[in-house]
């Protein structure tokens, strides 16, 4: 139980410093990143954000390509999706992916029942030239509704794996059991996905032009989608010893973000199909350089007409 209480008020609001005094110390500190720190945590009292890693729905517009939706681009190996799982309702999200971890969202949105989603990750999605895909993994949040999201996995475990969201961990991810007595997922795998690094390569990837390594999304994008997505910041926090901390909070209280979830879970599926080395595949085995016959002898050389070896043989033992 906390025995006190700590605030922070920004110095705009201080009867003791003047406005210029606050203009003089942003001037000093705006180009440089620890004083403009500094500026933004003590004297305006806000949580500093890394702007490296600042994103909005803005740019998740401007990453749409020609492809309408359901379409997968021609470069795609994989397709993967991602599942948040709210009290009322599914969020979902299918990403193709290609070499370089190149990757882009070809369909997402809410369904409302668990066949919905069986339906949805059975069909077949087509390139714009004919040739056929599936989902090949697809990540579930057990967070919520822990007993029928195991029981949903244990039934579609072809396709399906429950997750949970951790931190600090040395990966990406960790490959955990469900342990959970006298369900019919026990045994099987549960994925414990560390949603903050797999953030920060989303936001990475997302500030790239359209190409190769980029996060891209389909024509006709809703904005929803993209707020969804762009619904947290990465700031840097202190604790009650001052020792800093990177960390995804919300950007607003009250901001949705499960398709960032629907994200995060996705893009860790492709980790578990080997995303990070499908270029390989493209490098051809060098061709094995042709034997060499050994040369045989004339007829002549070796044999005169006779038994060559037979004859020398016996003069030689006698």
């Amino acid at each position: 139980i906390p025995t006190s209480v700590g605030f922070q008020m920004s110095t705009l609001y201080s009867p003791f410093t003047s406005f210029s005094q606050i203009a003089a110390k942003f001037m000093d500190s705006k180009d440089d990143p620890e004083k403009l720190q500094n500026f933004v945590n003590s004297w305006l009292g806000e949580p500093w954000e890394d702007t490296k890693l600042k994103t909005n729905a803005d740019l998740v517009l401007e990453r749409q390509t020609e492809l309408p939706q359901y379409t997968v681009p021609d470069w795609a190996k994989l397709l993967c999706a991602g599942v948040d799982v709210q009290e009322n309702c599914l969020y979902y999200t299918i990403r193709a992916f290609g070499d370089h971890i190149t990757s882009q969202n070809i369909a997402h949105g809410q369904l409302f029942s668990w066949s919905e989603l069986e339906e949805l990750m059975d069909l077949e999605y087509k390139t714009a030239g004919g040739e056929k895909c599936m989902v090949g993994l697809c990540l579930i949040d057990s967070g919520d509704q822990t007993d029928e999201v195991y029981a949903f996995c244990a039934d579609h475990s072809d396709w399906a794996l429950p997750c949970k969201g951790t931190a600090d961990q040395l990966g990406y991810y960790k490959i955990s059991t469900v342990n959970r007595t006298g369900s019919k997922a026990y045994g099987m795998q549960l994925v414990l996905v560390d949603g903050g690094k797999y953030k920060d390569m989303i936001a990475a990837r997302m500030r790239r032009e359209n190409g190769e390594k980029s996060w891209m999304v389909y024509k006709d994008c809703d904005r929803e989608y993209a707020e969804q997505v762009t619904a947290e910041h990465k700031i840097i926090e202190r604790d009650g010893k001052g020792r800093e901390k990177s960390v995804w909070r919300k950007k607003t209280s009250k901001a949705d973000n499960h398709y960032l979830d629907c994200e995060v879970y996705c893009l860790c599926a492709a980790d578990l199909l080997n995303v990070r080395t499908l270029h390989l595949q493209n490098r051809e085995e060098p061709a094995a350089a042709p034997k060499e016959e050994p040369a045989v002898p004339e007829d002549g050389w070796l044999k005169t007409g006779g038994d060559w070896f037979g004859s020398v043989g016996d003069n030689w033992l006698k």
